[in-house]
């Protein structure tokens, strides 16, 4: 594998930051960073683009954008001119405005794309995704996932009231914020086609946000399962769940157990347990199959067709 090709990552906030040292501890030696802030770039070994233009994009094999949910198609334009291999942090974007162009313009330039869903990477959910797939748990009836926690603790050292997640404009709110566990119950379902959706949201804290700080929506698949996802910014102890009832008994996960147990009349039996699990292994995992896309000249499992997808189906509310 080529180490040495060069990526730039194009905003370096926290996820900026956790892919930069992930690509750093994968080996790769050209890793660049460029920000409209050059404050939050700091260490002197870190190597920093100036301005972002074509001359200079065209240097780059691979692109990484993690700058706000707002700029995503407008820097993933400019890096896909340049023909630029695209990772896109999730969500796709705020809104569906420039996707299909995007699209058009990444199949005919022959480019691979991937957006994050480093969720689909965790051993419990991929091990969930293969037992669904050999038939285990016979007819599945449902599949239903839960997030919640409340927005100051995500990043306490920083001002949740000025970050992307409260304001409309930059695609905050729970929904897509939380776009994780609605890309989860679609790649469970091998995204079935939907034959209805059902969201209720609202704002109902006092958290000082313009966007829904609690969602719950159900769908049902044409393959009639149903299927819900529930979450919310509230929450004063992080939850992530996930639950499938099936024609022979209910798989069950928590995020905070890493066990993957099947309950049934016959009582509880542990398919899986994962102990020490570090979660930064999801987005080491993550990259590291985006490249190898890349090299391989193959599509990814979540490309920005397939983000697409789930993003409309989002903002059929």
């Amino acid at each position: 594998m080529n180490k040495n090709q060069k990526i730039i990552i194009i905003g370096f906030g926290s996820i900026g930051q956790r892919h930069y040292r992930n690509l750093t501890k994968l080996g790769y030696k050209n890793v660049f960073v460029f920000d409209t802030d050059p404050d939050k770039i700091t260490g002197s070994k870190i190597k920093v683009v100036k301005k972002m233009d074509q001359d200079t994009l065209k240097q780059f094999a691979i692109a990484i954008i993690c700058t706000p949910n707002n700029l995503h198609i407008k820097d993933a334009v400019k890096c896909a001119k340049a023909g630029c291999q695209l990772f896109i942090e999730k969500p796709l974007s705020h809104n569906l405005t420039g996707i299909d162009k995007l699209i058009h313009r990444c199949r005919s330039q022959g480019l691979v794309t991937m957006v994050g869903c480093n969720m689909r990477f965790h051993p419990c959910l991929k091990f969930i995704k293969e037992y669904l797939a050999k038939r285990k748990l016979g007819r599945v009836y449902s599949i239903n996932h839960e997030f919640g926690y409340f927005l100051p603790y995500w990043r306490p050292d920083q001002d949740y009231r000025k970050k992307y997640a409260s304001k409309k404009s930059t695609g905050g709110g729970i929904i897509l914020d939380d776009i994780h566990e609605f890309d989860l119950l679609f790649w469970l379902n091998d995204f079935a086609a939907i034959k209805e959706t059902k969201f209720i949201y609202d704002k109902v804290s006092n958290l000082n946000i313009e966007t829904e700080d609690i969602c719950i929506a159900s769908f049902k698949f044409k393959n009639n399962v149903l299927g819900s996802v529930r979450c919310d910014y509230l929450q004063q102890d992080y939850s992530r769940s996930c639950k499938i009832v099936g024609e022979k008994g209910n798989l069950q996960w928590d995020f905070k157990e890493n066990i993957v147990w099947l309950k049934n009349k016959q009582g509880m039996k542990k398919l899986l347990a994962v102990k020490n699990f570090d979660f930064n292994k999801v987005y080491l995992d993550e990259i590291d199959y985006f490249i190898n896309c890349v090299n391989k000249k193959q599509s990814t499992f979540n490309d920005i067709k397939r983000a697409d997808q789930v993003l409309k189906i989002c903002f059929q509310r």
